[in-house]
């Protein structure tokens, strides 16, 4: 509909990774958007194991089973763990495949060496916030990505270290909940860890920014660019926002 298509000329393409074939699909106004993977495989219905309303609760023990992955579900899931006790394979970089990629929202990919680079530099907010502890839970193993564990974390800890050339003044960060995972390739190996997904932005302390950039910001060291920023709405979002409802009201009308 019109109010679609003026959304998606405003908004950039999404574009991930130029490195990556694929099909070049496009949106409703014929817009080219770049994927980073291929798209998830579709859930055959038999897979569903209950269907209301908006609700399509998976079948995960059947579909996990029908993975055939040769690690089994809870195995992954204790694989993950021990990766993140493990400083998320800065303690043991032998647990990260040669393959592996580091994903942010919006950092990212980089490669084995990069990652582990950044972990042994000045980049490791535990350097700053030494007492800082994850909370991670709902660790789960995913029905439709063989290898792939998801979990949730909510960091806390006190700036009692210097950090990113910020003097420590014992202030105690929280950052919002966020989305983790990783994908163990079949040898048991971590190929990607996806980070700093933030859920709900207006939980804890760091104006919505979650991972190392919430760190930053924290500290008063976030670089001046819009992504190290608290969310601020564009003009061209609030020009939507705006326009919305009448664009609502002028397809209404001519149905």
């Amino acid at each position: 509909g019109m109010a679609f298509c003026l959304l998606s000329l405003l908004l950039p393409t999404l574009r991930l990774d130029a490195g990556i074939d694929c099909r070049e699909p496009r949106n409703a106004c014929g817009r080219r958007i770049v994927m980073l993977a291929a798209p998830a495989p579709a859930v055959a219905d038999s897979f569903i194991a209950e269907r209301r309303g908006n609700l399509a609760l998976l079948d995960e023990p059947r579909m996990l089973d029908a993975q055939n992955f040769p690690i089994a579900p809870d195995d992954l899931i204790a694989k993950a763990k021990d990766f993140i006790a493990a400083d998320y394979g800065a303690e043991d970089p032998g647990m990260l495949a040669d393959a592996f990629s580091f994903v942010g929202p919006f950092i990212g990919p980089l490669s084995k060496q990069q990652y582990i680079d950044a972990l042994g530099g000045k980049f490791n907010p535990a350097d700053g916030f030494p007492d800082l502890i994850g909370r991670q839970f709902g660790f789960s193993a995913d029905p439709i990505e063989p290898g792939r564990v998801w979990w949730v974390s909510r960091p806390v800890g006190t700036f009692s270290r210097p950090f990113f050339g910020a003097e420590p003044d014992g202030r105690r960060i929280e950052t919002p909940p966020q989305a983790m995972g990783c994908v163990f390739d079949a040898a048991g190996k971590v190929t990607r860890i996806n980070v700093g997904a933030v859920i709900d932005r207006t939980q804890g302390n760091t104006a919505g920014l979650g991972g190392l950039f919430g760190f930053l910001w924290f500290v008063g060291k976030a670089p001046p660019a819009p992504e190290y920023q608290p969310f601020k709405k564009s003009w061209q979002f609030e020009l939507l926002e705006k326009l919305g409802p009448l664009l609502t009201k002028l397809q209404a009308a001519r149905r």
